[in-house]
């Protein structure tokens, strides 16, 4: 268990919402919830690998679950779940029904109608 926390961490309430839907092939020694946050740690801070901190698990074994994770799909099913889950949190439809398409940020050659 580690002691220092950092803001990419996952909430307690987020953990559990994933929790069920990561895919266990094999006991480790170490807890998924601290897998994930050091995911989140590299993605948020966009260090490399070997530079995630020492109170995370080591980098070798974030990087292997990451890898399976990304091939069977699971981090896709993550990423749709925790949106899902904000959504509904805000009393929002689960899924955006709505885009807005802004012209004006879009580059236009002076040729064009």
């Amino acid at each position: 268990m580690r002691i220092k926390t950092y803001s990419s961490d996952l909430s307690a309430k987020s953990w559990q919402v994933i929790k069920n839907i990561l895919p266990v092939k094999r006991k480790s020694k170490w807890d998924l919830s601290e897998i994930v946050n050091a995911i989140f740690y590299l993605t948020k801070n966009g260090c490399v690998w070997r530079d995630i901190p020492g109170e995370f698990p080591p980098w070798q074994t974030v990087y292997w679950y990451y890898r399976q994770w990304v091939k069977d799909g699971t981090w896709d099913n993550i990423n749709r779940l925790l949106i899902a889950n904000n959504r509904m949190m805000e009393d929002k439809e689960w899924q955006p029904t709505t885009a807005i398409i802004d012209s004006q940020t879009t580059k236009n050659t002076s040729t064009s109608t």
